[in-house]
């Protein structure tokens, strides 16, 4: 089961082991009337928003393990779908995001239970990205690329790369290749 969607107002969601103090300016959020969520799986904290593609995946899976075989087994999916429309130079970055010129695109979070896996991740297509700086604290784990980059530095979406790609563009070649590819996950 997956379910594709552009996110529509803007909320931060924090991974199951953040701490909300630590991760966002919650005055800010508060002041702008910005929900501020937790899910069930890890990852950092993120701000979603507009302009961004969230698929959420629900599946059982053969084993209870290889978490990184499985991130890396779905993250493809977004390069098969964006390679049709152009999209090159996606890279493998941090444990399990995706990145142009070393610059963050996707980020992703996964939850499990014995063999059921529930994986999230948002591609940022035109979003607006300085709501990060606006919400969002420099987190006290970072992965290596970071190189102690601000979010505007180290962030980035298809748009400024120069992609001039709609949310429903991308939703729409990600779900033919998802329906083509979930059944085969496990």
């Amino acid at each position: 089961m997956y379910r594709l969607y552009e996110q529509r107002e803007v909320c931060v969601v924090m991974g199951a082991g953040r701490k909300a103090e630590e991760d966002v300016f919650l005055e800010q959020a508060e002041a702008d009337a910005i929900p501020v969520l937790r899910r069930r799986g890890g990852g950092g904290t993120v701000v979603l928003s507009p302009g961004q593609l969230v698929l959420a995946v629900v599946t059982e899976v053969t084993s209870p393990f290889q978490n990184l075989q499985y991130f890396q087994a779905i993250n493809d999916w977004f390069r098969l779908a964006l390679q049709p429309l152009g999209v090159s130079g996606i890279e493998d970055r941090g444990i399990s995001d995706l990145a142009i010129g070393g610059k963050k695109i996707l980020g992703t979070s996964l939850y499990r239970r014995r063999k059921i896996l529930f994986y999230q991740a948002s591609l940022m297509v035109d979003n607006d990205l300085s709501l990060f700086e606006r919400y969002l604290r420099i987190p006290s784990r970072v992965p290596d690329y970071r190189r102690g980059r601000g979010h505007l530095e180290f962030c980035t979406n298809l748009q400024q790369q120069g992609y001039s790609l709609s949310v429903s563009q991308v939703e729409e070649s990600l779900d033919q290749v998802v329906k083509d590819r979930l059944f085969r996950l496990s």
